[in-house]
């Protein structure tokens, strides 16, 4: 009997401490949807802030009081994954959404440009934003003989400030770029870019399709289409593009495949993964901001999709039932 009375205070010692959990991460509760949502994004290169810079901004998905998400309907359409697990798996999703968006000339949810301090804030004057994903794009800026090219981002709003356990409405951004010195004779310079075909799919090659087509598309505007297939290895080069403009790659919708674009030096490489089951209306996670440009606070979000609390809850009710079983069965083998 007093071995069973020291099992089960050892097993109560244990419940208490996830017991408490709760209490810190049950502080930021449930989003207030009712609460503006705002974003600002900060554009510099160094101490230059770089002025009339054009952001887009565009909602992928909202999401509930509990944190999930649902696509929207311009973006459901397109067989991404927006169950993102890192910085990667988002950087990743903004470059393949980038494509998309600019094939298929998607309305922005809001647009504006950098001040002179290089600040950019929406919503704009008139407009209001939903609580949800966003997707952010940014247009080619020259400035002082440069020329910067933004990296396209994901960004939550509201985003999950971690270390405080409450919910930051308004969130802040540092946008990132590549920039190259713009040439004396920019008609001249040529450059090359090249498609990679990649398949994720052990097992089911019988059904990978036996071909795909893939457009490139100048500023935004569908350029060539290619036909990528086991003859030419399932890849392409293309050569003495103008470097005057953006180039950007897109794959035509794949049926049983979700894909993802990624670009190595001047090479976009195409992963198509094979799905086993296509989910009617996924619930992704709610996502870190890629490259962990932050708030104030730095905010991340839980990769579950769903708030940090009930995993204590759970660990707590689990142990709760193993101290009952365990006293029970005890109780059953003394009386024998």
């Amino acid at each position: 009997m007093k071995r069973i009375r020291r099992m089960t205070a050892a097993l109560l010692s244990v419940l208490a401490v996830f017991l408490l959990l709760p209490l810190q991460a049950l502080a930021a509760g449930s989003i207030d949807l009712n609460q503006d949502v705002s974003l600002t994004i900060s554009y510099q290169d160094g101490n230059t802030p770089l002025v009339g810079a054009e952001f887009d901004i565009f909602l992928v998905a909202t999401v509930d009081e509990y944190g999930e998400l649902t696509t929207t309907k311009d973006f459901a359409q397109f067989h991404v994954n927006i169950r993102g697990k890192d910085d990667e798996a988002w950087r990743t999703l903004a470059s393949t959404l980038e494509g998309y968006v600019l094939r298929d000339a998607i309305s922005p949810a809001d647009s504006a440009k950098t001040n002179d301090k290089g600040l950019v804030s929406f919503p704009t004057n008139g407009k209001s934003l939903k609580a949800g994903l966003y997707f952010v794009l940014g247009h080619r800026h020259t400035q002082n003989g440069y020329r910067y090219d933004p990296a396209p981002f994901m960004v939550m709003l509201p985003g999950l400030d971690k270390e405080n356990n409450i919910w930051a409405y308004d969130v802040t951004v540092n946008a990132k770029f590549d920039s190259s010195q713009i040439p004396d004779n920019p008609d001249d310079n040529t450059i090359d870019r090249k498609v990679l075909k990649v398949w994720a799919d052990d097992g089911h090659e019988k059904d990978r399709p036996k071909e795909v087509i893939v457009q490139l598309l100048r500023d935004g505007k569908v350029y060539d289409t290619v036909t990528l297939n086991a003859a030419n290895n399932w890849r392409y080069t293309w050569t003495a593009l103008n470097d005057r403009y953006t180039w950007t790659i897109v794959e035509k919708e794949l049926e049983g495949y979700t894909v993802e674009v990624t670009r190595e030096g001047i090479t976009f490489v195409v992963t198509n993964t094979y799905n086993e089951e296509i989910p009617d209306e996924p619930t992704p996670t709610a996502p870190t901001t890629p490259d962990k440009p932050t708030t104030p606070t730095k905010p991340t979000l839980p990769q579950t999709g769903q708030l940090w609390w009930p995993v204590p809850v759970l660990i707590a009710a689990g142990l709760l039932f193993v101290v009952i079983g365990l006293v029970r069965r005890r109780g059953a083998v003394d009386e024998e």
